[in-house]
This record gives structure tokens, sequence and C-alpha cells, in this order.
């Protein structure tokens, strides 16, 4: 993840896509989920699992894409206002 990220989203769609996981497996995943957004570089070796994981990853790292464009535009935007603040009180 991100550094200083200490949130990600989470859909509700996902449960479709893990509803065929035994309650265990559910957890095993939702563990590599937390060591994964937590920069932990866990490793999953269960192929059912994995094969529910990927999309999470892909959603993951999507939304990390988008996060980072939006912190950099208000950096950008607020980088602007001080400026303009700046000239303003001179």
């Amino acid at each position: 993840m991100a550094e200083n990220k200490k949130s990600f989203v989470l859909y509700c769609d996902l449960l479709t896509s893990i509803s065929h996981l035994t309650n265990e497996e559910k957890g095993i995943l939702f563990q590599h989920l937390l060591e994964y957004v937590n920069d932990m570089n866990p490793v999953l070796e269960d192929r059912l699992i994995l094969t529910a994981w990927k999309p999470i990853e892909i959603q993951l790292k999507r939304d990390l894409i988008k996060f980072e464009e939006v912190r950099e535009k208000r950096s950008e935007a607020g980088k602007k206002s001080a400026e303009l603040r700046s000239v303003k009180n001179k």
C-alpha cells in the first residue's frame, strides 16, 4: 500500500466472489488481505484461495492508483492556494 495510507476500500460484491470458500479459507484470505495492505508481502500457495484473491488484489491496485492521483491533485491545489495567499498578503 501507499506510505502513510491507513485505510482501504473493501467492496460489498466481494461476498459473491468468496461464497464458495469455507470459513477457514475465508479466514486465510482475510489474513492475507490484512498482511498485503500492511506491506508484509504475504504469499498464497492454495490455488483456490489464490483464485479468490487475484480480483481483490487487482482492485486494490486500481484504487491505489486513483488515490495517488487524487492526492497529487490536492497537493498541487494546496500549493497553488498557499502561493496565492502569500502573494495576496504582501
